[in-house]
């Protein structure tokens, strides 16, 4: 089984150059907590979610701990004003942009020991010969397959 077999093909995605707000507008709107980011040649050179915004909103002191007592932090108005701040900024600015990778053609068995790695990543994008985005594969796509893949076909697998 390889992975294009299982990845979602429709595709939403942030460009390099466009503001976090509307990034995160419309992630909002689709339900979804992760966006491939595309260059204009459409090759995927990142990946931004929920989490990496957020990461830039927190203070990097709260959240490793460094602060003792949590009633010294700042109240939720400075966390918006930095929100106000980030969502100015371009989508590369707060993006992961060593996103996992896979090949089209790569087997399902070696994609879910990827996502599975040391880095555990939750979704793979997955890339054409010409490194191309084609398609995105999450370990959620990777169960929803086991769990409705009858019994005959594990020797086809």
């Amino acid at each position: 089984m390889l992975a294009e077999s299982v990845m979602t093909k429709d595709l939403i995605a942030a460009h390099v150059g466009e503001p976090v707000g509307d990034v995160l507008q419309r992630m909002r709107k689709h339900k979804l907590r992760m966006l491939p980011v595309l260059n204009d040649k459409k090759i995927a050179v990142g990946v931004v979610s929920t989490f990496s915004i957020l990461e830039k909103i927190v203070p990097s002191y709260i959240a490793s701990g460094d602060l003792e007592q949590v009633s010294f932090a700042p109240d939720i108005g400075f966390l918006k004003t930095h929100y106000d701040q980030v969502i100015y900024k371009k989508i590369e600015e707060v993006m992961d942009d060593a996103p996992l990778l896979v090949k089209h053609d790569e087997s399902l068995l070696s994609t879910a020991a990827a996502l599975t790695s040391l880095d555990r990543h939750e979704y793979a994008l997955v890339i054409d010969d010409d490194e191309s985005l084609v398609g995105i594969i999450s370990s959620g796509d990777i169960l929803d397959y086991l769990r409705n893949m009858k019994v005959n076909d594990k020797n086809d697998a």
